[in-house]
């Protein structure tokens, strides 16, 4: 299984960009090639240092401790990618100039030196079906970050009992906040139910890393270096 890109890895070859770049990707010089990606792939990323980020850590610990090997744990936030070489559709929080929940974020904002990028494609889907996961997952703009998650998440850390003890599972009502994992579950939901159907289910990153229903290949993930 993948580790995902690393930002130790060169970059392939060099690119112009005429638009405003996130000053993440302007000051470390390079951003990811996303042209091999279609709309509603899955973007999973990591940062390389997990111990600078105090809820990465705890989500990765609870991830260990509820069962995943640690090239799943390892991934503590998911995107949907939304087909436009650079824009993905997320879950997050205390993102300077955007509100808590539901957002519409560059991609390049990852590609600061300190995060590792990995990409998967659902699998048994057409190119359409996959954009109805980029649809389903706009279908949520806007919607609030659920906070409570994550505080679940940092008790099943600190517990040392893993997820499945800690968080509730089973069929609840149509979401109206989220974290990273569950907005990308909701999105792939609405690709195949409509958007009447929420499942609701228990899902975090590493259930995504771990998922038969991607390809088992990883997509092809390059550094461009930016001129």
């Amino acid at each position: 299984m993948s580790d995902g890109l690393l930002p130790s890895v060169a970059a392939v070859s060099s690119i112009r960009i005429d638009r405003e770049l996130p000053r993440e990707a302007r000051t470390w010089g390079r951003i990811i090639d996303l042209t091999g990606l279609d709309a509603g792939d899955l973007v999973l990323f990591r940062p390389i240092e997990l111990k600078s980020d105090s809820i990465s850590w705890r989500i990765m610990r609870a991830q260990l401790d509820g069962g995943f090997q640690a090239r799943h744990a390892q991934w503590t936030h998911a995107a949907v990618y939304l087909g436009d070489d650079e824009h993905v559709c997320e879950a997050n929080f205390n993102v300077p100039g955007a509100p808590n929940g539901v957002v519409i974020r560059s991609a390049f904002c990852y590609c600061d030196g300190k995060h590792a990028i990995r990409a998967r494609r659902p699998k048994n889907m057409t190119s359409k079906q996959r954009l109805r996961i980029a649809i389903g997952a706009l279908a949520s703009l806007g919607k609030g970050y659920s906070f409570m998650q994550i505080v679940k998440f940092a008790k099943a850390a600190d517990s040392r009992r893993g997820f499945w003890n800690s968080l509730s599972r089973g069929p609840q009502h149509p979401p109206q906040r989220f974290v990273c994992s569950t907005l990308y579950q909701d999105a792939y939901n609405f690709a195949f139910l409509g958007n009447t159907v929420r499942m609701g289910i228990l899902c975090t990153p590493a259930h995504l890393s771990a998922s038969e229903d991607f390809e088992q290949s990883d997509l092809g993930l390059r550094w461009l270096n930016i001129e």
